[in-house]
């Protein structure tokens, strides 16, 4: 009864269809995997360790935050935390191994645990880059704004000399020592 408005052929070619579509949709799912699960991890790990920094110091907190710059430009920010005296503007990087790398270069090195080395765009001057565009569109003084990327525990930095008034790279561990340190300077 089934094959009456249909052919056999036409029902293999359309099971034929289906696990195309299917396997298309896999590989799509398989080639963006990384970035899809570390988008999930970032939201999972870094947003509790930041929210919880706010809530307790009664700090205002907005994360993914999106900034129109011009017709085609925007900046995206993690999360930008406003304190009593600065504003926070933090970038979370899930790295895994050891970072390396001085404060001037454009590329750092990561060390993976296998011994690999990959080499990464230099976290900090990307959130000095974005913290110099966000003063430039907010108006405010450059030294308003405090730039922190956060990186997860599983990153050795302890080889980094690159810590500035301004700038600074903490793993989670550290986040809130350093939020109440620079929140204690005196302006």
């Amino acid at each position: 009864m089934i094959f009456a408005v249909f052919g056999v052929k036409e029902y293999i070619l359309l099971a034929l269809a289906i696990v195309l579509v299917l396997l298309a949709i896999a590989s799509v799912f398989l080639f963006f995997r990384k970035k899809i699960l570390q988008r999930f991890a970032l939201l999972r790990y870094f947003y509790p360790i930041i929210r919880k920094t706010a809530v307790y110091y009664d700090f205002y907190l907005i994360n993914q935050l999106e900034i129109q710059l011009g017709t085609n430009e925007t900046l995206f920010i993690d999360h930008m935390l406003f304190g009593d005296k600065y504003i926070y503007v933090i970038s979370d990087y899930l790295y895994r191994g050891t970072l390396t790398g001085n404060p001037q270069d454009s590329k750092w090195i990561l060390k993976n645990k296998k011994g690999q080395e990959i080499m990464v765009d230099s976290p900090l001057l990307k959130n000095k880059q974005l913290l110099q565009k966000l003063s430039v569109r907010t108006s405010l003084d450059h030294a308003t704004f405090i730039g922190i990327t956060l990186v997860s525990n599983d990153t050795k930095i302890t080889d980094l000399e690159v810590n500035d008034n301004q700038n600074f790279i903490i793993d989670t561990r550290d986040f809130t020592k350093l939020i109440l340190k620079i929140e204690g300077r005196d302006i």
